[in-house]
């Protein structure tokens, strides 16, 4: 682990959820709905929904005490009828206002509203034409899914460069595109990842945008990752990074602007809070794709926590290794204006 500056001071023991008994999933994203009690999404279910993940936590070391999952009564009832669909769901957020879920959709690259006992309302966040199903990359659609209810903002962006983005010059660009409480579209940003060290979109590598966290400041919280895995897994690693973004401060870009058109200086500017890998080789074997994050608790001292869940593709592995999911526990120093309950 290397930290970049003091916003965020350390990571704490991965924990496996595998401990209190909790089954291996494909867990890829987490919001807090209530104290102790958070939305996680499984993107390989094949019953549409969110699952109630209940934690408890020792405030004064930062450490998860207790894990409990369950299932609400409306993704229970879809799976038993055999109603539910698979949306291949990636991200995850509380809408504050309503009470209420929303949950994207990599597979249909829609954004679903779900009520508190998980049965979907009708409500969905009106994704434009351009960022329809027909216009993402296979697998690089809605990952990233955040809300704040200060700002009263939801926020969201493909896992990947849309493909009429795709440029030589202009690469690895993602469109960040606000929405209001109404749920209608709102102004667009254009984000710039950094470019991968080994990814070259072979079967079991990932790169791009993974999650977000609208702050209450109305900063951003970007989680970037690649995942590089050779032949022999010894040295297969993923690299997390997680950069502080303020629209604010940034030109807005509509989302009919040609990547063409959009120079650097229109690119929101971005600054590394926290990096680091997980690694499966000789000596290390903490292997994990964080694919989530949140707020937690804050501890005892005042400092905040933020939450990162991992997918474990069902626990996949080998004699080696099997993955984990785990909840890892980042602690933030630096005040960035933020609460426990606003994403």
């Amino acid at each position: 682990m290397s930290v970049a500056n003091s916003i965020m001071s350390k990571i704490l023991t991965q924990i496996a959820l595998s401990i209190w008994g909790i089954v291996p999933g494909n867990y890829s994203a987490i919001t807090p709905v209530a104290e102790n009690v958070y939305a996680i999404v499984d993107d390989k279910d094949a019953t549409d929904g969110y699952k109630l993940l209940t934690l408890e936590f020792d405030k004064r070391k930062g450490k998860v005490t207790h894990a409990a999952l369950t299932e609400p009564q409306g993704m229970a009832q879809r799976r038993a009828e055999g109603k539910g669909t698979s949306r291949d769901c990636e991200g995850v957020c509380y809408f504050t206002p309503s009470g209420t879920v929303f949950v994207s959709g990599e597979t249909r690259q829609d954004i679903l509203e779900y009520d508190r006992d998980g049965y979907l309302t009708g409500r969905q966040l009106a994704i434009p034409e351009s960022l329809g199903r027909k216009k993402i990359a296979p697998n690089q659609g809605f990952e990233a899914l955040t809300y704040n209810a200060v700002q009263h903002r939801f926020w969201t962006t493909t896992e990947g460069m849309l493909p009429a983005d795709a440029t030589a010059q202009k690469k690895n660009r993602l469109r960040l595109l606000s929405f209001d409480d109404s749920l209608q579209p709102g102004l667009s940003f254009v984000y710039q990842m950094d470019d991968p060290v080994k990814y070259q979109g072979k079967q079991n590598e990932v790169y791009g945008v993974a999650s977000m966290l609208a702050l209450d400041n109305g900063k951003l919280l970007v989680l970037e990752r690649e995942g590089y895995s050779p032949k022999r897994k010894i040295g297969t690693f993923v690299n997390h990074k997680i950069y502080l973004v303020d629209p604010s401060k940034a030109q807005s870009v509509s989302l009919g602007t040609p990547m063409s058109e959009v120079t650097d200086r229109m690119l929101v500017k971005k600054e590394l809070v926290l990096q680091f890998k997980t690694r499966l080789g000789l000596l290390h074997h903490n292997l994990a794709n964080y694919e989530g994050m949140c707020l937690g608790p804050k501890l005892a001292d005042g400092r905040q926590i933020l939450l990162l869940i991992a997918d474990s593709q069902n626990g996949k592995g080998n004699f080696l290794y099997h993955l984990k999911d785990y909840i890892c526990i980042c602690v933030i120093d630096q005040d960035l204006n933020i609460s426990n309950l606003s994403q």
